[in-house]
């Protein structure tokens, strides 16, 4: 008797309502695609290029200040604030490791090769298609999209949850909570303006990882075909997710620690090798000159490339490209906030902002400047034809076809890939399944059985998709339309996290929290001395 007030006060904190609302609204677009595909793509196609033409402009500006925004958490006078009040829960590494897998996922991995060339036959910044500047420019920009003013939103979101949680000791991860709270209002009556936002977080999280696993499966299916001459059918391509799905669901189940935890350290070992087989035995030389010539560019084209709208030339470059990709990161800034607050236990601000603007983006350039440097030097020697495979629509055989060119190209190289898909993709949909189960539990640990739900629900979606021949592309733009929003969401987290920030500090609550952190230190230095004492 003693246990049913518990389990109905912890059935009472799940907002069943929520899910059902969301997950109803995304099989009323699936029946769309089956009923009438190509009316429901058209129809989606337009809206979602109309907002992106006429939004994009406040896409750009907000995705800058998030940067500047980011910059301050770094730098500024609040970056000594710990996050919680215990010694981080995961090493250096393994921070690192969750984090990058849980961003890049698939996608690090299709676009590091082809992505290039893209911005080599239709440059941007006003620049001659398939000139030397347009050449010298592409991974710059590659580095760019996948870089530090995107990830600087991850900062701006993970910083204001996990500061809400651990030092204003709001009961719930919920972005919707957060967002209350700054508006000063009652977390435990949640406003409609808190369930809509909820709304938002799951459809696009259960959209855009949707998409992502979508994405995985022709490259994983590209390597199965490669290494054991299997043919694409339906029934390989939903094999191949349910395999990544039993693979998240049991690092789910297993808890970061002992599941997140060891897949990505795994999977980011299996990726510096991959990375360092490619440099050795590759045009070493090409490639690092390249990376360092590349990421000079950048640093120096930063803020044209930030805002840059086109304006005059009109190419549809930015909405293609920049715009798309500060809409693609919004889409993921809530899974990413839940995400970056849970494992951030204990570090401080600054240590939350380095890692994600900074060495991230390091993590990704590695990714980015290696596959993308050897593909751009297999082409410039007329070795793969990768503009020609990408512009037919084949990018994961020009992937297959580039590595090819490397000792051990058609055996051990695909094995790899096909073992980091698993490796990248686990940990990003297992994030996915801890901010969904976050998202819509009001106060306390989600149940297991609510993380799998989440975990065969992310699965179901792009199976469904690939039964009836449909395209992820519908989804993935849904997805991305529901990103609008959160611009103003993202604005107003920056102007609440400064007025927490601002409040806290006059009253005292920061002083407190970093005396707190030097006492500790003293009585480290203390027992190290006491040690080497004894041991004398």
């Amino acid at each position: 008797m003693s246990n049913q007030p518990e389990k109905k006060t912890r059935n009472t904190d799940i907002e069943i309502g929520l899910i059902i609302t969301s997950v109803a609204v995304l099989a009323v677009f699936i029946v769309l695609m089956i009923v009438n595909p190509n009316g429901t793509l058209n129809a989606i196609t337009s809206f979602f290029n109309m907002m992106i033409s006429g939004l994009g402009p406040f896409f750009e500006v907000i995705a800058f200040i998030s940067f500047l925004v980011g910059l301050y958490l770094c730098f500024g006078k609040y970056g000594k604030v710990r996050l919680g009040d215990c010694k981080p829960e995961y090493s250096n590494f393994s921070y690192f490791a969750m984090m990058l897998l849980a961003s890049l996922a698939s996608a690090a991995l299709y676009w590091s090769f082809v992505e290039w060339a893209s911005y080599y036959e239709s440059p941007g910044l006003g620049m001659e298609p398939f000139s030397l500047d347009a050449l010298e420019t592409s991974l710059s920009y590659q580095f760019f999209h996948w870089g530090f003013v995107n990830q600087a939103m991850y900062t701006v979101m993970g910083v204001a949850i996990a500061y809400g949680v651990y030092v204003r000791k709001l009961p719930s991860f919920q972005t919707s909570a957060v967002c209350c709270a700054m508006l000063g209002e009652k977390v435990k009556h949640k406003t409609a303006i808190g369930k809509i936002i909820d709304f938002l977080v799951i459809f696009g999280i259960l959209g855009a990882l949707s998409s992502s696993l979508g994405l995985a499966v022709p490259l994983a299916t590209g390597g199965l075909t490669k290494l054991f001459g299997l043919p694409v059918t339906p029934v390989i391509q939903i094999g191949v997710v349910v395999f990544i799905a039993i693979v998240y669901s049991f690092t789910s189940f297993l808890g970061p620690r002992k599941g997140m935890e060891r897949i990505s350290n795994m999977a980011s070992f299996v990726c510096v090798f991959f990375l360092l087989f490619v440099l050795v035995t590759g045009p070493t030389s090409f490639i690092l000159r390249n990376i360092v010539n590349s990421f000079g560019r950048m640093i120096g084209l930063i803020p044209r490339m930030s805002l840059f709208t086109d304006p005059v030339a009109n190419t549809g470059f930015a909405e293609a490209w920049t715009i798309y990709f500060v809409a693609f990161y919004l889409n993921y800034v809530a899974m990413m906030g839940i995400f970056i607050a849970k494992v951030s236990k204990g570090r401080t601000i600054r240590e939350v902002a380095l890692y994600t603007i900074f060495i991230m983006t390091a993590g990704g350039i590695c990714i980015f400047g290696i596959n993308g440097s050897f593909a751009i030097h297999t082409h410039l020697s007329g070795v793969v034809d990768v503009i020609g495979l990408v512009g037919s629509g084949v990018g994961d055989a020009a992937i297959y076809s580039i590595i090819d060119v490397l000792p051990l190209g058609g055996s051990l190289l695909p094995f790899l890939i096909l073992v980091l898909i698993v490796g990248f993709v686990a940990p990003s949909m297992d994030s996915a399944s801890l901010a969904l189960a976050e998202t819509v539990t009001k106060r306390g640990t989600p149940p297991m059985a609510l993380r799998l739900f989440f975990c065969v629900l992310l699965a179901v979606i792009p199976m469904s998709v690939i039964l009836v021949g449909a395209q992820f592309t519908v989804i993935k733009y849904i997805a991305i339309i529901l990103s609008a929003p959160f611009l103003v969401i993202l604005t107003g987290v920056m102007v609440g996290l400064m007025k927490w920030l601002r409040h806290d500090e006059l009253v005292g609550l920061h002083a407190k929290n970093i005396a707190l952190q030097e006492e500790e230190k003293r009585q480290e230095e203390l027992e190290k001395t006491a040690g080497g004492s004894e041991e004398a």
